[in-house]
């Protein structure tokens, strides 16, 4: 078992509250934080002034989240640029992780072609992401673009495994009707970034993405198991980046990363000692 770093997803204090998201996040005891993109074009020109926000806390930014639409060959070119300039915002920080993910639904079936573009896109984005020392991490997302275990593979399978990492999501995966511990054993090897997310319902049959505000239960609550995750990780030996998420939950955002974090530091087996 390798070092297991706990982030803190900063989306839920809102694109005003990114100076109060790191003082709240570094309070509850977060060794870093995640944002999501839209930080670059805040930061961009002024990159001091958030590492300077930074080395107040000691907190590490783990990373970013950067929507992407995989299908577009159109706009692959476009893409690839947007991904790579939050690749260099990432590596100027530090040694991050970007995560992306497929921005629109997929309601159709992909074809060959498709899957190509994607493989395509997601392999440049890899290879500009290592040119800033920043690991490519690309998370499914239910009822997106890989959300089956097949697809997954023949996504994974059509990349190379230097450029293109994985990210997993636990409410995505469990909406998705995947078993996130058990595509934790099967990518392990893949796997860099780990997100714990809960969503509403019962563990038989999860409901929602838990995206709207107030619409998520509190932190342990919902339809994910995370002790069974938590346990997968350690059979597989995860070590890297663990980013709690509580996006749509009703308490306020610090409260509810409060809450997340004492959770999983005493119950999730994680921490033991």
């Amino acid at each position: 078992m390798g070092e297991i770093r706990l982030s803190c997803y900063a989306a839920p204090w809102g694109v005003q509250g990114h100076v109060q998201a790191v003082s709240d996040i570094a309070n509850c005891g977060f060794d870093g934080l995640e944002f999501p993109s839209d930080v670059v074009q805040r930061y961009e020109d002024r990159l001091h002034v958030f590492e300077e926000i930074l080395d107040t806390t000691g907190l590490r930014l783990s990373g970013l989240i950067q929507r992407i639409d995989f299908t577009d060959k159109d706009k692959a070119d476009e893409q690839v640029e947007l991904a790579a300039n939050s690749a260099r915002f990432v590596g100027t920080i530090g040694r991050g992780n970007l995560v992306v993910c497929q921005s629109r639904p997929i309601d159709f079936p992909l074809s060959d072609d498709d899957w190509t573009t994607a493989a395509a896109i997601a392999e440049e984005i890899g290879s500009r992401c290592h040119d800033f020392k920043v690991t490519l991490c690309f998370m499914p997302r239910a009822r997106y673009f890989g959300d089956s275990e097949m697809d997954l593979k023949r996504f994974l399978a059509m990349t190379n495994p230097d450029l293109v990492r994985l990210a997993l999501d636990s409410a995505e995966l469990t909406l998705a009707g995947m078993n996130p511990a058990k595509t934790m054993a099967t990518h392990a090897d893949r796997i860099r970034t780990v997100r714990l997310r809960d969503v509403s319902g019962s563990r038989r049959k999860a409901e929602t993405t838990g995206s709207r505000p107030r619409n998520t239960p509190q932190f342990g609550r919902g339809a994910v198991n995370f002790e069974i995750m938590a346990k997968a990780m350690l059979d597989a030996g995860y070590e890297g980046w663990v980013v709690v998420d509580v996006m749509g939950e009703a308490a306020q955002p610090k409260e509810a990363a409060d809450a997340a974090y004492r959770f999983i530091k005493r119950r999730s087996g994680l921490f033991p000692y």
